[in-house]
């Protein structure tokens, strides 16, 4: 038994080695070898991708925070810009009902002006026809006084004119007696002297 193991053992040496070169890759002049076990610069180089590698990732970490944060700025920024807009639309809308407010009370005192001077002219107007018509009243019932005391005075003068052209037929018809002639004649000298006066 002892020496069947001896036997085969440096049979399975030669296959072991055979396995081992026919896996083996083809060894080229400047080429890193590819054993199982890395050089130096291997390492070097693995590092310093895990460095990069590392350094990248905590770049885009950098970048995903700035990001976020600008977008927050951002959504802060247009939130404000919102709130601030609306606070103006509220404030133009409140200036404008207050304009139109005092547009309308204006309107509405305007119009009440309008209103009362109207009636202040309507009123003048009334009292200017009430006091020209009471005055042409007044001329008119004064006019037509002084005809009726025209007349009448016409009517009394042609009346006494009557009696004195009667008395002196009276006085030289010679039927009187002589007291009778001396009060018509005393009478006529009167109503003439009347006449006269009233004439002038």
């Amino acid at each position: 038994m002892r020496g069947l193991i001896l036997a085969l053992f440096p049979l399975l040496l030669l296959l072991g080695c055979g396995e081992s070169n026919s896996r083996q890759q083809p060894y080229l002049m400047g080429q890193n070898p590819q054993g199982p076990y890395a050089t130096p610069q291997q390492l070097r180089e693995r590092s310093e991708k895990v460095e990069t590698a590392k350094i990248k990732a905590d770049a885009d970490k950098e970048i995903a925070l700035i990001n976020k944060a600008r977008d927050i700025e951002v959504q802060k920024l247009i939130s404000e810009t919102d709130v601030a807009k609306a606070g103006i639309t509220k404030e133009v809308a409140m200036e404008e009902a207050q304009t139109k407010k005092i547009a309308i009370e204006k309107e509405h005192e305007e119009a009440t002006y309008f209103v009362w001077l109207i009636g202040a002219a309507l009123l003048l107007l009334f009292w200017f026809l009430f006091y020209y018509t009471g005055k042409n009243r007044k001329e008119r019932l004064k006019i037509h006084e002084d005809e009726l005391l025209y007349k009448l005075r016409v009517q009394e003068q042609e009346m006494k004119m009557k009696m004195a052209e009667k008395m002196l037929d009276s006085i030289t018809s010679g039927k009187l007696s002589p007291e009778q002639e001396n009060r018509l004649i005393d009478t006529l000298e009167h109503t003439t002297t009347k006449l006269i006066e009233q004439k002038r």
